[in-house]
């Protein structure tokens, strides 16, 4: 019988950390991975694992946004990847689950994610993430070029830059 388990960092065995970050290299090859190993130390729970018969089949990682920005108290979901042959099983939204559990565990009062279009959206969006900005790359630094007055702006806005991004976020309650 196949087992199924979701344990943040500080719960995985050598093998599942490496398995973590390997996963992180392959499918979220932006990720800096001196910043991630440093924050997973600060902020354990915030670096989720699914595992399936003992090897990652997902993960999700990020952090309070105050670390780098003090005025953000939102907790910031950095990555979060499900290997190709466990998509569409549900596996995403198990990690956004305990994701946000763990935010809700350090206080935060809301997730926040920078997004690319398309389908990841639309998942976001379906597990109760709200458009907020759409923001671009100007000399290398995000710029809002819109912010989002509801679901419907959201959707009738026409994005003039492909390479933006939109920020979403959900409030969560801290247990």
């Amino acid at each position: 019988m196949e087992e199924l388990s979701v344990k943040s960092i500080n719960e995985l065995s050598a093998s599942q950390k490496a398995g973590f970050f390997a996963l992180v290299n392959e499918y979220l090859p932006g990720s800096s991975q001196e910043k991630m190993k440093r924050y997973s130390e600060r902020f354990t729970k915030g670096f989720v694992a699914i595992i399936k018969d003992d090897e990652v089949a997902g993960v999700a990682f990020g952090w309070l946004r105050s670390v780098e920005n003090p005025d953000d108290d939102s907790f910031m979901l950095d990555g979060i990847a499900v290997r190709y042959d466990y998509q569409k099983q549900g596996y995403g939204k198990l990690l956004l689950s305990a994701f946000e559990k763990a935010a809700a565990d350090y206080g935060a009062p809301s997730v926040s994610v920078g997004s690319a279009c398309g389908y990841v959206e639309r998942f976001y969006i379906d597990c109760g993430y709200v458009p907020v900005q759409y923001k671009i790359w100007e000399n290398d630094a995000p710029v809002i070029e819109k912010v989002f007055s509801g679901i419907e702006d959201y959707y009738a806005y026409e994005r003039k830059n492909g390479e933006g991004f939109v920020v979403m976020e959900k409030q969560i309650s801290a247990e």
